[in-house]
């Protein structure tokens, strides 16, 4: 099994967003922690994600950007980065960028009055903190290249699994590369939305399951065919909690999904120790047994 996970370079923010500025690099904040995720739990990764806590010019940077950063510059490749990265963690899979290009998410928001104008707010964090409801996402430059490497691993998979992960600053830019969108809807493989846990403040209030269906399926038919949810039941401490992050339980109807005309696959997959997220050995189970 080649497990490779597609990530998009449009992060602004934080120590990624810094050395994309000051070193004109892709930002290796996303690819970081999926290397991570994919590794052994060793020293290596938490070194990968250690964070300098003082320093002028260190603080708050993650020791892996800095390595990976480094090593982009020292092979002129920013996916032999990666690779070499990957290596070091000994992570169980790639990490695939989208482009090897950095580039700028903006959106188009709903105007304060009942007026039709809009307003733009360009990068990512911008958009992941935006106060207004989304009309319309894109990318600066508009047409930039897919990553080649991307592309083949994309047609030679016999699974696409879309998420988990921020709706609007995570996964949906992904698609606006048109080729990555193009290469997806053109696969005859399984392509799996696994949907979030609970609603994200600030980027998906108020949305349903369907809601997050709808979006993918608005950049074409054959983006995804399965929609996987879970179906853990939320105890009221849990709901508790999550009320107090200003979140709640993502509204799964099952009717409303399949009317989109995808498959719906429920599961008992929410971690209840942290109730926003998935708990990763059980959905390690459920996408063993679903693939």
């Amino acid at each position: 099994v080649m497990l490779a996970r597609k990530i998009l370079r449009a992060d602004d923010g934080g120590s990624s967003g810094q050395l994309r500025r000051e070193l004109q690099i892709v930002p290796p904040g996303d690819s970081r922690n999926c290397l991570v995720a994919m590794a052994n739990g060793t020293i290596m990764s938490d070194l990968f994600q250690y964070r300098f806590p003082r320093g002028e010019g260190l603080k708050a940077h993650a020791v892996g950007n800095l390595i990976i950063a480094a090593l982009a510059e020292l092979t002129g490749d920013f996916s032999v980065a990666l690779v070499i990265a990957g290596n070091l963690l000994g992570a169980r899979g790639r990490v695939l960028p989208a482009t090897l290009e950095p580039l700028t998410l903006w959106a188009d928001v709903e105007a304060w009055s009942d007026s039709s104008e809009k307003g733009r707010v360009i990068g990512q964090c911008n958009v992941a903190n935006r106060l207004r409801p989304l009309k319309s996402l894109g990318i600066i430059p508009e047409n930039i290249d897919a990553c080649p490497e991307a592309v083949r691993a994309l047609e030679s998979a016999d699974t696409i699994i879309l998420g988990p992960g921020s709706l609007f600053t995570s996964i949906l830019p992904n698609l606006l590369v048109r080729e990555i969108a193009e290469t997806i809807k053109r696969s005859s493989a399984r392509k799996i939305f696994l949907a979030n846990i609970t609603v994200q403040p600030g980027e998906t209030d108020h949305f349903t399951a369907a809601d997050h269906v709808r979006a993918l399926l608005s950049y074409g038919p054959g983006i995804c065919d399965q929609v996987v949810t879970s179906n853990t039941l939320i105890s009221k401490k849990l709901l508790s909690e999550l009320e107090k992050a200003r979140s709640s339980p993502l509204v799964v109807d099952d009717k409303e999904i399949t009317g989109l005309g995808v498959a719906h696959l429920p599961a008992d997959l929410t971690d209840e120790d942290s109730p926003t997220h998935h708990q990763s050995q059980k959905l390690a189970a459920f996408l063993r047994g679903a693939i």
